[in-house]
């Protein structure tokens, strides 16, 4: 365990911070409300000499804080072979700054010259000290760490930070916060910056007493392939009235396309840019401007609809919807240097979720190109993923850029409000789809750390990791200790991850076991359900399902009588349930959730079975074929209808338009998943203000269904890691009476994905009498298929009967069952 690096301390600039106006009791973000400014956010600076050429050079740094590097004033990134640099963002990340901190190392050797050279960092609070930390490390002071190691002809030399370096509250970044945004004043050069006499000795910060990790996880970079170029631009003026509170914009002009956003903003007008998509990152913008002009960037993820306040507009219409930030100003305020070829800035200490940006200024500028920079953890995206349906086509786009956006540093419940928080419910309900979305290993590797680090003495994982508020131990939050180290097991074979995050899964059953024969709590129950389930019945339903898991972990692990423990505490829970929420009639919470739950952590057993199953059935078909379900509910709907047979109910609830459903958000416009079902309604408007993102990955946990089932690609128990692998696909079999007003059957489902065995390809189409599959398996792979057939002999693998060429095959209640090695195959069932 580091408590520094090498020789190097912690240092702090030698003057008191920055108190920032208390604009936060704000409630809802407005354009009235001011940015705090000061002099600067905390800046280090060592000067020194190299006297001979230098062979090699390594520099390891962190902060606490949010920081970026320079050496000779330039930025200090990985350099490839091609010339070319790659830049971690965001640097050093978010983890418990209780327990440890990340320090990156670059090699440094192109950044030094022989002679004079300076190093200069940048810190603003970040997770540390801004807004976002809650106040749970204090709102201390940021503080830099740097190590260097240089090696020239004449030896080896060290640069290490001490009471040497210098420090100021200066520069051009003269505000920087998560939340709020930042301020960037380009008449601060580098030189000016320098040659301040505001520069005095550190002083050495000595109330860090935890551990420094080296950096092994995915970094926050820039999401290259995905930057996004304005699809339209709106200049106006002013409003006009339209009977409305706000009356509506009133717009100079309109463009749409290919460098749109060109134009020359004069002063009183307002440039709103659509980027397409509601993305996370920052914008880049280009502009030529007089010097001193101030520029003001607002970000929003919807318009405004009507002026109307009574349907939750906050402004005239067309103009950003604001309010749903929260308190979050979300922000980008610019100075102009005034430079005559123009001048790009982008900001580097904070990131904003958003569709649409107004660009305002307190002068004429020439506005030109903008770019949308996507910037995320550099998880490696795996999959694709098309149907014969559009708006499903959509869905899974909506799902596949809602993780983008909050899969940084930690998964974030929503990137954009006063919150973005790695809430712990969020995280194990989409983990599973996650993964096949992207290889996520290395991203669970690092947040269960965090999740480790701010476990709680009584054994509690809290609902939010890193912790930043006092909200823990609670049912299926929590239980993300418990359930995302199994899942990462599960799809990477990673015994590993098991084994590291064991002792802390006993310490949180521990906890649970702490309040039997009570319940531990379900503060949040079924978030944001339509109709509500009992706490009380989350919580047991929930203990069963950690149990179940526990079970599983410790026979994996080779901890028989922790298994047999375990299975002796299931045998409690399930007495418990039938003895406590059962009765002649079967599950007395009548909920969907309830009896999901029931079902899928597997507390029905003979005759309430099939009578749970039925109620369950009968429930959503009575709701017009529509959920009712919140975040619990959700993150196991379809597939526990799958587990119990009700495929062809998954594909109408899938296939759902009207609200609650996965794909009224995609025909309201929505390019992300929404927090809410209905967090905007064509007959209401906006949902409650105080909690409405449009960004809130977690209903796209059905992304897990949609590639076991619709492509059939599952991993197996019995060989983790996709070495063997389920493919089950079913096809939409709905029969026309099945089939609710306006849907219509999938026709064909196409899927890849790059598992941690290799790349996996799944499509089947309806033909006219039979159903085509076509299937790539893997080198060193096995594929245990199970294809829907009336019988083995209605069966061809490419093109020979599959009772000829798959020996082990066999039919059973429907299904054709057999194995296939690795190969491409075209198997048809008439």
């Amino acid at each position: 365990m580091l408590t520094s690096i090498n020789n190097a301390k912690f240092i702090s600039v030698n003057e008191p911070k920055p108190e920032y106006p208390d604009i936060y009791l704000k409630r809802y973000n407005s354009k009235k409300l001011p940015m705090p400014e000061s002099d600067g956010v905390a800046s280090f600076r060592k000067t020194f000499t190299v006297t001979e050429e230098i062979e090699s050079a390594v520099m390891t740094s962190s902060a606490l804080g949010v920081y970026e590097l320079y050496i000779n004033n330039v930025r200090v990134g990985n350099c490839n072979e091609d010339g070319t640099t790659v830049y971690d963002e965001l640097k050093p990340g978010w983890t418990d700054y209780r327990k440890r901190v990340i320090a990156y190392t670059y090699d440094i050797s192109s950044y030094l010259k022989k002679g004079e050279n300076t190093v200069y960092a940048i810190v603003s609070p970040g997770w540390w000290g801004g807004q976002i930390s809650f106040g749970i490390y204090g709102y201390k002071e940021c503080a830099f760490i740097a190590s260097a190691e240089i090696v020239t002809s004449a030896g080896k030399t060290e640069l290490f930070t001490d009471e040497t370096w210098e420090g100021a509250y200066i520069g051009p970044v003269i505000y920087g916060d998560i939340w709020n945004g930042e301020i960037y004043d380009a008449r601060i050069t580098y030189e000016d910056t320098m040659a301040s006499d505001r520069w005095k000795a550190v002083k050495i910060f000595d109330e860090f007493a935890g551990e420094i990790s080296p950096h092994e996880h995915p970094a926050i970079r820039e999401k290259v392939s995905l930057r996004l170029s304005p699809v339209s631009a709106v200049c106006y003026s002013g409003t006009v009235d339209n009977g409305s509170d706000y009356g509506k914009i009133n717009a100079v002009y309109k463009r749409v396309g290919r460098n749109c956003e060109n134009i020359k903003l004069f002063g009183e007008q307002t440039l709103l840019l659509d980027f397409g998509k509601n993305m996370v990152g920052r914008p880049s913008i280009y502009i030529k401007a007089d010097r001193g002009t101030k520029i003001n960037v607002y970000y929003a993820e919807l318009l405004n609809d009507s002026g109307l306040e009574s349907r939750g507009n906050d402004g005239p219409e067309g103009s950003i919807y604001m309010k749903n930030y929260r308190s979050a100003l979300s922000r980008t305020v610019y100075y102009a240097s005034g430079a005559e070829d123009g001048e790009r800035y982008f900001p580097t200490h904070t990131f904003y979720g958003f569709r649409y940006i107004e660009i305002e200024a307190d002068g004429d500028v020439e506005i030109g190109e903008v770019k949308g920079i996507v910037i995320g953890s550099d998880n490696r995206e795996v999959s694709t993923f098309e149907t014969s349906d559009y708006e499903v086509n959509k869905l899974f786009q909506n799902i596949l850029w809602g993780q983008r956006g909050n899969y940084l540093s930690v998964p974030t419940d929503c990137p954009q409000r006063d919150e973005r928080l790695g809430w712990s419910g969020d995280t194990q309900m989409f983990s599973a789809a996650a993964m096949y979305n992207a290889d996520v290993k290395g991203f669970f590797h690092k947040w269960l750390r965090d999740e480790i680090d701010s476990q709680q003495e009584n054994g509690a994982f809290t609902d939010v990791s890193p912790q930043t508020i006092p909200s823990y131990g609670n049912a299926a939050w929590g239980d993300a200790g418990i359930i995302v180290p199994y899942n990462v097991y599960l799809a990477y074979n990673d015994k590993e991850i098991l084994e590291y995050c064991y002792p802390s899964m006993v310490r949180y059953m521990d906890y649970q076991e702490s309040f039997m024969p009570d319940y531990y709590p379900a503060r949040y129950a079924d978030w944001l359900a339509y109709e509500p389930t009992a706490p009380k019945y989350v919580s047991l339903c929930c203990f069963a399902n950690n149990t179940g898991i526990m079970i599983k972990a410790a026979e994996v692990l080779g901890k028989t009588e922790d298994a047999a423990k375990y299975r002796k505490l299931f045998d409690w829970i399930k007495e418990e349930f039938k003895n406590k929420y059962t009765d002649e009639n079967g599950i007395t919470q009548k909920t969907q959730t309830a009896y999901l739950m029931a079902l899928r952590y597997g507390l029905c057993e003979g005759d309430l079975y099939t009578k749970t199953v039925e109620q369950l059935k009968a429930k959503i078909t009575a709701n017009g074929c529509k959920l009712s379900t919140g975040f619990i509910g959700t993150g196991i709907l379809n597939m526990t209808l799958t587990q119990v047979g009700l495929d062809s109910l998954a594909y109408s609830l899938l296939l759902q338009t009207e609200n609650p459903s996965w794909l009224y958000s995609v025909r309201q416009g929505a390019t992300t998943i929404w927090e809410r079902w209905n967090s905007y309604t064509k007959d209401k408007g906006f949902g409650e203000v105080g909690m409405n993102s449009f960004n809130h990955y977690a209903y796209g946990a059905v992304c897990q269904w949609m590639f076991s089932r619709m492509a059939g690609i599952a991993p197996v128990e019995s060989a983790p890691g996709y070495a063997e692998f389920s493919y089950c696909p079913y096809p939409d079999l709905r029969s026309d009476d099945e089939i609710p007003a306006g849907q219509k059957r999938i026709t064909f489902v196409k899927a890849s994905f790059d598992s941690p065995a290799g790349m996996i390809r799944s499509e089947w189409y309806k033909a006219i009498l039979s159903y085509e599959y076509r299937l790539s398996v893997p080198a060193g792979a096995q594929a245990n298929c199970s294809i829907v057939a009336e019988s083995a002999d209605n069966v061809t693998i490419n093109d020979i009967p599959a009772v000829d060429c798959a020996e082990d095959i066999i039919c059973e209640n429907g299904l054709a069952k057999f194995t296939l090695g690795e190969g491409d195959y075209c198997i048809i069932v008439k």
